[in-house]
């Protein structure tokens, strides 16, 4: 009744009456667009790729002095080989060319995020009301696949904002998830305590699906099972932020007697791909993102390792053109037997971080600590250790310094979730090793 009261009048209403956002017409025209053939997608993806490396040549100080440095004027790209003469943008790149990368022509009207990535480098970007009107269109269309639409009742085992709100701010938030039908649970502070609460939470309230964190709702399973309680039945679990493995998703699915569909996206674009109701691989939000899988520089083949190279086809404000996001996923091999034209990636490879084990036992995800590190610009790179229960090493290099408030206030948030009784101990370095793959680990849990 909600739902429907809920997508037809108040949804609309607010998003497109009172917002004036565009949100409901892009995800209508996305809904629509999936069961183009793979080719009608591919040439509208290409239009608007061409659309965007026009205006970043423009409008933007970098890319017109990266173009115009390659004698590569956007007219000259007529193919796919010639869009990859544009070198591969790093995370380096954008934390030292932010403000050069910003269009000139919307530097007045973009909103600022950040991200503290799971590779361990805080970064700061940009991006234009439009650009998050395409991912919120992309991201609605994708959940939709698991039945969690808007309005319909979902329980969230995700993050929250860091730090103490205050209570205007909480009203807001709390006011917000009201409205979309949404019970949220802290996935940084899952305590035991917590996960009876949510239990009792599914029992009384039905919820239809649940959106978490892949450790969160996976621990959440065991608890379940180890104690031989009874859970109602979720139609769907829709998962993210980590790496999923099958032995996770059979426990959860058993469990909760329930469908998991794989999600895998990032804070600099949202949904990247999803699964869908055969469970074949996750779609490629193709309609808003150029995604290349590079092996060794060149496009990986079906069924082959590559890393994750993207462009944003919607981010006027802060062009992102071939930026790496330091993730490993698995090419496609075969199209999906759903019929929809938008591509496969047939698995992610390269989202793991270790866990850490707080003073009480509980498994705390290492997603924490980008989610925390974010908060602190100060940080550019950053490592925990951790040795025992009681005790955390954290790996700082910062060369403005984390000290007085900020460094206790971080110390007080990692205890928040870890146990007032661990040590946190800050050790600042010149640099942090990569490992042999050529990637930060976030988190060492020597347990």
């Amino acid at each position: 009744m909600y739902k429907s009261l809920f997508q037809r009048y108040l949804y609309p209403f607010y998003e497109t009456g009172v917002r004036r956002r565009k949100t409901l017409v892009y995800r209508d025209a996305m809904l629509e667009r999936q069961w183009q053939s793979a080719e009608e997608i591919a040439d509208f993806q290409w239009q608007e790729l061409k659309k965007l490396l026009a205006h970043a040549y423009l409008n933007t100080p970098y890319f017109n002095s990266l173009l115009t440095s390659l004698d590569l004027h956007p007219s000259d790209i007529k193919s796919y080989e010639d869009f990859q003469r544009i070198p591969i943008c790093s995370r380096d790149d954008i934390i030292a060319n932010k403000e050069a990368m910003i269009a000139t022509n919307y530097r007045a009207n973009i909103m600022h995020k950040g991200t503290g990535g799971s590779t361990g480098v805080p970064m700061k970007f940009a991006l234009d009301r439009d650009s998050y009107e395409w991912r919120t269109a992309a991201t609605q269309r994708g959940y939709s696949w698991a039945g969690c639409e808007p309005g319909q009742h979902v329980l969230y085992m995700w993050s929250v904002d860091i730090g103490d709100p205050g209570l205007i701010q909480r009203f807001k938030t709390d006011m917000y998830h009201s409205a979309f039908n949404r019970k949220m649970f802290n996935c940084f502070e899952f305590t035991e305590q917590e996960m009876w609460a949510c239990l009792e939470y599914i029992n009384k309230h039905r919820p239809t699906g649940i959106v978490a964190y892949t450790n969160t709702i996976y621990n959440f399973a065991k608890f379940v099972e180890s104690r031989g309680l009874e859970c109602a039945p979720i139609e769907s679990v829709i998962i993210g932020a980590e790496k999923l493995f099958d032995h996770q998703r059979e426990v959860i699915e058993r469990v909760l007697s329930t469908r998991v569909f794989n999600t895998y996206g990032c804070r600099e674009f949202m949904l990247i791909a999803a699964e869908c109701e055969k469970h074949e691989g996750l779609h490629i939000t193709a309609d808003n993102l150029f995604v290349e899988i590079l092996n060794d520089g060149r496009p990986a083949l079906p069924g082959e390792r590559g890393e994750v190279v993207i462009t944003d086809l919607h981010n006027y404000g802060m062009p992102f053109i071939r930026y790496r996001n330091g993730d490993m996923v698995i090419q496609g091999d075969k199209p999906c037997s759903c019929g929809r034209g938008l591509p496969l990636i047939a698995d992610v490879d390269g989202r793991r971080l270790d866990e850490i084990v707080a003073t009480d036992g509980r498994l705390i995800s290492g997603v924490f600590f980008p989610h925390l590190m974010k908060e602190f610009p100060e940080v550019e790179k950053f490592q925990i250790i951790q040795k025992s229960k009681t005790s955390l090493l954290v790996k700082i290099v910062s060369t403005a310094g984390l000290r007085g408030k900020n460094l206790d206030s971080c110390r007080n948030e990692i205890r928040k979730v870890a146990g007032e009784g661990v040590n946190v101990e800050f050790e600042f370095v010149d640099t942090i090793p990569l490992t042999s793959t050529g990637k930060y680990r976030v988190t060492i849990s020597e347990l």
